[in-house]
């Protein structure tokens, strides 16, 4: 069986220019930015080292020798995210076949691919939905970021003994979805698989293959309250925020085909948030945020959405409500919001 550096035989480093100095120069003070975004994302130190040979040098890792090492991690080292995020072309044309290269990579964990369309979401969603600023304990940042630690911006009272990093990818997340997500309609993939990186079944042959989820969690009707949590968040939008990666089109495609046919929540709490994020989108004023906004962009593309294609029952039930008025909705754009009426939203809790 050929070894991983077999695998990347040919493997263009070109674009690598190391022996430019200034080129060199450049690249390492972006790694101090780049070093931010993999201690947000959980990469430890020994993680953090293998990335930056790849960013600075064209470096891949030796995934064979490191198949055991961190595997039921949820960060591991190069997934595919950082792999097409970090390589210094943006040309599209360069990174497809790469993408497709790193996929069928045998001697890759699979997680090593998932653990890269994590990463976007996390970047592409839940942090924007939280504004895109992380808080670490200044003692930590020390000791794991010691050359931007101190310029890192303060933050705010009661923690003092904090500092804040903006999560962003230089507005890139529809760019990386694109590339990382090549038909919205897949929800698996067949990924060649050894006896070191397999995970359910060992294969029958030195080289087989194996399917298996694009996401460890697919996308509900709940996914909609972490974006409406976006349109709460104060002006201005940061890099992070701004990016929100459900104001794109492939995207908002993607969440539609992987919701398309779920029912409402049965859970009442659950129903509740699904109906407090669709009066969000339905009732956001869109000439208060102005026409360039990226939360008017998201804004008009799911209300065209939730209102033009078809949806399960219960669903387009909520969403008829959510546009009718019918709906009473307490502190709609606070932390405390909570359907009033009619009682079929409204989450009953107990009190005493």
């Amino acid at each position: 069986m050929e070894g991983s550096m077999d695998y990347w035989d040919g493997f263009d480093t070109s674009h690598w220019k190391t022996s430019d100095k200034a080129w060199m120069a450049e690249r390492k003070q972006q790694w101090l930015e780049v070093e931010k975004l993999l201690y947000v994302l959980d990469k430890n130190k020994k993680a953090r080292s293998i990335i930056k040979q790849y960013f600075l040098k064209g470096q891949l890792p030796e995934w064979k020798k490191l198949h055991d090492w961190s595997q039921s991690s949820t960060t591991r080292h190069l997934d595919l995210l950082l792999f097409l995020y970090l390589h210094p072309s943006r040309d599209d044309a360069v990174l497809r076949p790469l993408r497709d290269q790193f996929m069928n990579n045998p001697h890759a964990r699979w997680n090593d691919r998932l653990i890269g369309f994590n990463g976007l979401w996390q970047i592409g969603l839940s942090e924007p939905a939280s504004g895109s600023l992380r808080m670490f304990r200044m003692a930590d940042l020390e000791k794991e970021l010691p050359a931007v630690a101190a310029s890192l911006p303060p933050a705010p009272e009661p923690f003092a003994d904090c500092r804040r990093i903006e999560v962003h990818t230089e507005g890139q997340t529809e760019r990386l979805f694109n590339l990382m997500w090549p038909d919205v309609k897949l929800q698996t993939v067949r990924l060649p698989v050894t006896i070191n990186t397999y995970y359910s079944r060992a294969p029958r042959y030195t080289l087989d293959y194996e399917d298996f989820p694009m996401m460890q969690h697919g996308f509900t009707l709940d996914t909609l309250w972490t974006m409406s949590q976006w349109l709460v968040r104060p002006e201005p939008l940061n890099r992070g925020s701004s990016d929100m990666i459900f104001q794109y089109e492939r995207p908002m495609d993607l969440w539609y085909h992987h919701c398309a046919q779920s029912d409402v929540p049965q859970n009442a709490a659950w129903r509740e948030l699904v109906m407090l994020a669709v009066y969000r989108i339905f009732h956001f004023d869109v000439d208060q945020e102005g026409p360039d906004s990226p939360r008017t962009r998201f804004v008009h593309r799911a209300r065209a959405l939730l209102t033009q294609r078809e949806f399960s029952a219960s669903f387009q039930a909520l969403i008829a409500a959510a546009r009718s008025g019918e709906v009473v909705v307490s502190d709609a754009w606070g932390q405390e919001a909570k359907v009033l009426a009619p009682a079929l939203y409204t989450n009953t809790r107990c009190t005493g």
